[in-house]
């Protein structure tokens, strides 16, 4: 899914009879990847097979009856599938600042969608995103909002709302509006930036923007028709 470098996880290994052990253990929680070896005797070679990987992350800021609290678990075909698992949970299930998303890296970020897309939203925390969520009786609706990550969970927050979306109920995201996909579509120019009415320009003599938030850009929001930028839009395009 991802090349990029993470921290390596610092694993302590218990090798029993018939089973190999891995934790992790932070004053967060532990983590934990149980391999179940089976018998090969038969095998000239004399090569260890691991049956299956299960593997587990349980709290320990919260407890139950003073045992950790099991957070997730599951079963894996691999050491590094399970391994990346629980480096996406722990980079979703803890707070950036207790200093665990060296380990989790983009994983953190990569959610799958409702249509099997997986997707790493990192460049577009932050950003005014369009958001198309798939609906219980199977219609579509879009929201807008300043895109955050909040856990398992996406958090857009709009000028009178927030809302929390989760990801596997997500058909599409993007931060370019819908408006703004049909406005470059009518423009095919080269000075527009993909979003709202924003253009990569400075602003100059005739143009009705302002100076976009970006150095080098114009932004026209609740501005009338720019006769250098926008002639020829439709009207609706402009709201």
């Amino acid at each position: 899914m991802t090349s990029e470098m993470q921290e390596p996880i610092p694993w302590t290994f218990t090798d029993s009879p018939g089973v190999l052990l891995w934790t992790w253990m932070t004053e967060h929680f532990v983590a934990r990847v149980t391999g179940k070896e089976v018998d090969n005797a038969d095998d000239a070679s004399g090569r260890r097979v691991i049956q299956s990987y299960s593997w587990d992350l349980s709290d320990l800021t919260r407890t139950h009856q003073g045992l950790p609290r099991l957070l997730v678990e599951g079963l894996s075909a691999s050491f590094e599938d399970a391994e990346r698992t629980i480096r996406e949970h722990v980079g979703k299930s803890y707070d950036p600042r207790l200093g665990y998303r060296k380990f989790s890296g983009a994983l953190a970020y990569t959610f799958t969608l409702t249509t099997g897309e997986q997707v790493d939203v990192r460049e577009l925390v932050g950003t005014r995103c369009s958001v198309t969520v798939l609906m219980p009786d199977r219609s579509e609706r879009t929201v807008m909002g300043d895109l955050a990550v909040n856990h398992y969970k996406w958090r857009l927050t709009a000028a009178d709302h927030v809302m929390e979306i989760m990801p596997e109920h997500v058909v599409r995201i993007t931060n370019r509006s819908e408006a703004a996909d049909r406005a470059a579509a009518i423009t095919h120019s080269d000075l527009y930036s993909g979003i709202g009415r924003i253009y990569r320009e400075d602003p100059k003599s005739g143009c009705t923007g302002k100076p976009g938030f970006m150095v080098g850009t114009v932004d026209h929001a609740g501005s009338p028709r720019c006769p250098l930028h926008e002639m020829g839009l439709p009207d609706y395009l402009l709201s």
